[in-house]
């Protein structure tokens, strides 16, 4: 096993025990980390997001098969 390996292992480690400290429940798990961003600001890097829009196939100029 590489380190690589044994970061990837010991972080699902942590993650499942945040997720059993919730009761396996999504809605209570994104709670959770919306309250770790409220709390620790500092600690989150956010970059900046280069949307794209997509066309459709037609604005492309394809034909959708029918």
């Amino acid at each position: 096993m590489t380190k690589n390996d044994e970061a990837i292992s010991q972080i699902r480690k942590i993650r499942h025990i945040i997720s059993l400290e919730n009761g396996h429940n999504p809605q209570k798990l994104v709670n959770y980390y919306i309250q770790l961003q409220k709390e620790y600001p500092h600690l989150i890097q956010y970059k900046e997001q280069q949307t794209k829009v997509l066309e459709s196939p037609t604005q492309q100029g394809i034909e959708a098969e029918a």
